[in-house]
């Protein structure tokens, strides 16, 4: 195997992840919906114990999409720096490794708090029934 068959692996496994995640997270929504309750006058009410697990999704959602934004303004701004200083269309030169840290904090941190709102709902099913 080469380092660059290991890459592809990564991408191709985060990068269904992502989809994954993402997915997830609306199920996750859409399941606490189902547990919404509307009164007479059209106000939506929902269970105190299924807050936290809606907030995680939502926040899940949110690190979805800072992972892709932080990635596409460090690589825009890396691209520019280089475009700026003259470098050639097909030189070589070496990326810092700090320039993926954001994206892969958010990357995880949108696969962590996701798992916890399950994790939070799981428990809210388990005691209700």
């Amino acid at each position: 195997m080469k380092l660059k068959d290991a890459r592809e692996e990564y991408y191709g496994y985060t990068g269904k992840l992502s989809d994954v995640n993402r997915q997830l997270a609306f199920a996750g929504i859409a399941v606490v919906w189902i547990f919404a309750a509307a009164d007479k006058s059209g106000s939506i009410s929902l269970p105190e114990n299924l807050v936290a697990p809606l907030a995680c999704f939502v926040i899940a959602l949110a690190a979805d999409l800072l992972h892709y934004v932080s990635a596409s303004a460090m690589w825009g701004l890396f691209h520019r720096q280089k475009e700026k200083s003259g470098i050639g269309e097909d030189a070589d030169f070496m990326a810092p490794a700090w320039i993926n840290y954001p994206s892969i904090s958010f990357f995880w941190a949108k696969a962590f708090v996701n798992l916890i709102g399950f994790v939070l709902l799981l428990g809210v099913v388990t005691i209700a029934s």
